[in-house]
C-alpha cells in the first residue's frame, strides 16, 4: 500500500466509524482533535469541539485534579483500554450516556488518549449490566440523577450506578461490587440501624427500605443520604432475589435543618443559648439540683452603659462588644457553667453546685477578666466596658425557676441604681448580703 494510500485509508476509517472517536491530550483533558460523529453527537461544529476538553464534555469530571487522577487510572490499563460508562455534554445543554473505551497510544514520541464513545441513546448495545439485567430498569438507573443500586442477593453482586459513584467521589471503574462495599461505607453510629431496617424489609415485616444515614466518600469525609429500595423479585418460597434502590444526598438539607434547629435555640449574634432554650436549660438544671441537694446560683448581668457604645461608635460596635463578651466568658467560666443571652445587652449565668459566697468571688475574676481585655474593633479601636451583677441562689432564695430569676434580676436593678460596675446578692427573704464588689 502506497504511503498516500494508507494515510487516506486510516482517513476514512476514522470518518466512517459508527463511533465518536476523539484524540486527548493527555495532561490537559483538551480535545486535539475527533470525527465527524463526536462533533454530531455533541450538536457541535469541528471547530467548536476543538475549544472544549474531556472537563468540560464529561460529567462528572470535576477538574483538573480530577482528569490528573483518571490519566493516571489510563496510564495503568495500558495496554488495555480503560472502559467506563458515562454521560457527555450536548451543545443544548441535555446530557446523554455514552459507554468510552479510553487507549494510549503514541504519536511522534508523545503519549495521547485515544477514546470511543458509544452513544448508548443510539444503540440497542450495551453494556453487560445492561444485558443481563432487565434493561429498562437498568437505563432507568444509571440514567437517574441520584444514585441508584441494584443488589443480586444469591450472587452478592451490587450494580452501582455511575450517578452513586460520582456522589461518593470515586471513578468510574472503583467500587467492588459487592454488599460489604456499601455497607463498610455506612458510618459505624448509623451500621446496625441501617441493616436492621434492610432485614425487615426482606423478611417482609416491612413493605420498603427506608434509611437516612452518614456515609463515607472516597477522600474519607461523610454525606448525609436518604436510601430507599424495594424487593422486585422473590422465589417460589417468597425468598427476595434481588432488590434495587435509590440514594439521594441529603446532605444540604440536613445541614439547613441543623441550622434551622440552632437558630430556634441559639442566639445568632453570640452563639449562646436564646431565652426560650435557656428555660428548659435552666429548668434542668434546678431539678438536678434539688434532686442531688446542691447549691445553683443563678447571676442576671447587665453590661454598663451599652447605649452609650451604640451611640458613640455604631451599632456594629455594640455588636462587637456583646460577641467580645461572649467568647471572653467562655473561655474564662468553668465546663460545668453556662452562660446564655436572655435578651439585649443582658445576660444569664448558671453556675451549678456553687454556693453564694463562691459565687461572687468568680463573678469577681470575670470583672477583672474583662478590665484586663477591652473589645477590640476592627478599626484597631479598643473599647473597655463594665457590667453589673445581681445573684440568686437555690435553695437559698427560692426553690423555684421564675422566683429565682425575680430575686436576680431585682438585685441587679439594685446593683445599676447604685452607680453599676457592681455585684449585688438578692436580700429577698432577710438574707444577708455577703458582699459588693
Amino acid at each position: 500500500m502506497s504511503e498516500r494510500f494508507s494515510e487516506g485509508f486510516y482517513k476514512a476509517i476514522f470518518e466512517g466509524c459508527s463511533d465518536a472517536i476523539y484524540v486527548i491530550d493527555p495532561q490537559s483533558s483538551r480535545i486535539l482533535d475527533a470525527n465527524t460523529r463526536a462533533w454530531t453527537d455533541l450538536g457541535m461544529s469541528r471547530e467548536r469541539l476543538l475549544q472544549h476538553s474531556v472537563i468540560s464534555l464529561q460529567q462528572g469530571v470535576e477538574n483538573e485534579e480530577h482528569w490528573a487522577q483518571i490519566a493516571e487510572m489510563i496510564y495503568a490499563c495500558h495496554p488495555q483500554a480503560f472502559t467506563f460508562i458515562g454521560r457527555h455534554y450536548h451543545q443544548l445543554g441535555t446530557y446523554f450516556p455514552v459507554e468510552v473505551y479510553t487507549s494510549v497510544i503514541e504519536f511522534e514520541g508523545q503519549p495521547l488518549f485515544l477514546s470511543i464513545a458509544r452513544n448508548l441513546d443510539r444503540t440497542s448495545s450495551q453494556r453487560e449490566a445492561f444485558r443481563t439485567k432487565d434493561a429498562r430498569l437498568t437505563y432507568a438507573l444509571n440514567e437517574a440523577v441520584d444514585g441508584l443500586w441494584d443488589w443480586t442477593i444469591d450472587t452478592g453482586e451490587v450494580f452501582f450506578s455511575p450517578q452513586l459513584k460520582r456522589m461518593l467521589g470515586y471513578l468510574p471503574h472503583e467500587m467492588e461490587p459487592t454488599l460489604e462495599t456499601w455497607s463498610e461505607a455506612v458510618h459505624d453510629s448509623d451500621r446496625d440501624r441501617v441493616m436492621a431496617a434492610l432485614d425487615e424489609h426482606l423478611s417482609g415485616r416491612d413493605d420498603s427500605y427506608s434509611a437516612e444515614y452518614q456515609m463515607r466518600k472516597r477522600d474519607g469525609s461523610y454525606i448525609w443520604v436518604r436510601d430507599r429500595g424495594r424487593v422486585c423479585q422473590r422465589d417460589e418460597a417468597g425468598n427476595p432475589l434481588r432488590v434495587v434502590g435509590m440514594v439521594h444526598d441529603i446532605t444540604r438539607s440536613k445541614g439547613l435543618e441543623d441550622q434551622l434547629r440552632e437558630q430556634a435555640s441559639h442566639d445568632h449574634l453570640t452563639g449562646l443559648l436564646n431565652r426560650r432554650a435557656g428555660y428548659i436549660h435552666f429548668s434542668k438544671q434546678l431539678s438536678y439540683a434539688l434532686r442531688y441537694n446542691q447549691s445553683l446560683t443563678v447571676c442576671l448581668i447587665d453590661l454598663d452603659h451599652f447605649k452609650n457604645i451604640n451611640d458613640s461608635f455604631g451599632h456594629l460596635a455594640g455588636d462587637s462588644v456583646l460577641k467580645h463578651f461572649a467568647g471572653l466568658m467562655n473561655i474564662t467560666l468553668r465546663k460545668s457553667d453556662s452562660l446564655m443571652r436572655w435578651g439585649g445587652e443582658e445576660f444569664l449565668l448558671l453556675l451549678p453546685n456553687t454556693e453564694v459566697a463562691s459565687a461572687v468571688k468568680l463573678i469577681g475574676q470575670l470583672k477583672e477578666k474583662l478590665a484586663d481585655n477591652p473589645a477590640e474593633l476592627e478599626s484597631g479601636e479598643q473599647i473597655s466596658y463594665t457590667f453589673s451583677a445581681g445573684l440568686a441562689c437555690c435553695p437559698l432564695h427560692s426553690q423555684a425557676l421564675d422566683a429565682l430569676i425575680k430575686c436576680a434580676d431585682d438585685a441587679l436593678y439594685t446593683a445599676k441604681a447604685s452607680g453599676r460596675d457592681t455585684i449585688l446578692v438578692s436580700d429577698e427573704c432577710g438574707i444577708e448580703q455577703p458582699g459588693l464588689f
